[in-house]
């Protein structure tokens, strides 16, 4: 599955995200646009989402489909972090108010998902632990230095045409 994957996502417009070393951690392939402005993409997870905290997601609602590999996910459910295994078939339902973080199971593994989510509706972020022990928000675009447009895909490289790990 994965090899079919990687074969078609060449096809496909290609945002690569960085974490916080500079390293590819996710690479994003559009599929397309919903109505009312949601989006569907492949997710290549090349790395655990970086250690950054928990984070949101901009969007009432996503749904993802585990299409090869699996990983764990770390949940804020209440005041506890709880872990979830995900392998191929899965959904991950996962609403704007959600807080999670995806994990591989080693370095050299990868996962690939189908994403989709409604429009944008709020700012996204992290939730970081302070000095005190407290859990605090902090908008993503001060966190990580990064911006995103919602029209990315329009002027993206196909994934052939971008530096991608085997």
């Amino acid at each position: 599955m994965a090899r079919l994957l990687y074969r078609l996502s060449g096809r496909l417009r290609c945002r690569v995200i960085d974490g916080n070393d500079g390293q590819p951690y996710l690479e994003r392939y559009h599929l397309f646009r919903l109505p009312g402005g949601g989006g569907v993409y492949i997710h290549r997870f090349l790395a655990s989402d970086p250690d950054r905290g928990l984070h949101d997601h901009p969007w009432k609602h996503a749904l993802g489909i585990i299409l090869s590999g699996g990983y764990r996910e770390l949940r804020l459910d209440g005041d506890q972090v709880v872990t979830h295994r995900l392998k191929p078939g899965r959904l991950n339902l996962i609403r704007g108010e959600d807080f999670h973080r995806i994990i591989l199971p080693t370095e050299t593994d990868e996962a690939w998902t189908l994403f989709a989510h409604t429009a944008k509706v709020k700012p996204w972020g992290f939730l970081k632990v302070d000095a005190h022990g407290e859990r605090r928000y902090v908008d993503h675009e001060i966190s990580t230095q990064e911006s995103s447009h919602e029209n990315w895909w329009k002027t993206a490289p196909r994934g052939k045409d971008v530096a991608r790990r085997r």
